[in-house]
């Protein structure tokens, strides 16, 4: 049993001390060289003590979609140039069917056909159409005959529903 004390004595003695100095040299081997954070060194073989500073890295902002273009509503047929039409052109002795010189704008489908001097209007050439130079009086006699002439808003309603397409809509 004594024995066994003295050799456990021994290895207590012989271990304690190496146990103690692995933290010391792992701690001299490995230092702090190399650590960017920490490095004192700034690349001049140690001779200066500027401390290294590393661009903070910074993810670009993500991509952000432009707001989309605010959408003018499309003027409509039905609901703001029928009404124009019926008031001012579309009636008995006028443009009604049959029409004045053929020109019959009670409804689309006749609007579109046009008349005797061709067709009433060129779907995107609001200023290039027949119907827009007779309501603004670059064409004599100007539209509507015998009666008041269409103000400037509702030309420029004519004129933008051609521009956008001259839809059915």
């Amino acid at each position: 049993m004594h024995c066994r004390r003295i050799i456990r004595c021994l290895i207590t003695l012989i271990l304690f001390p190496i146990c103690l100095m692995f933290p010391l040299v792992f701690t001299i081997g490995c230092g702090d060289e190399g650590d960017p954070v920490t490095d004192m060194v700034n690349g001049n073989n140690g001779t200066t003590t500027e401390p290294v500073t590393e661009d903070p890295v910074v993810d670009p902002p993500d991509p952000v979609d432009p707001p989309p273009d605010p959408v003018e509503p499309k003027v409509s047929f039905q609901d703001d140039i029928m009404p124009i039409l019926a008031e001012s052109c579309a009636f008995a002795g006028c443009h009604a069917a049959p029409g004045a010189n053929g020109l019959n704008l009670s409804d689309y489908d006749n609007f579109k056909k046009g008349g005797n001097r061709g067709p009433a209007f060129t779907a995107g050439d609001g200023q290039g159409s027949l119907i827009v130079k007779y309501i603004d009086g670059r064409m004599q006699p100007q539209m509507p005959i015998g009666g008041n002439p269409l103000n400037a808003e509702q030309i420029q309603l004519i004129t933008d529903w051609i521009d956008e397409g001259a839809e059915n809509n």
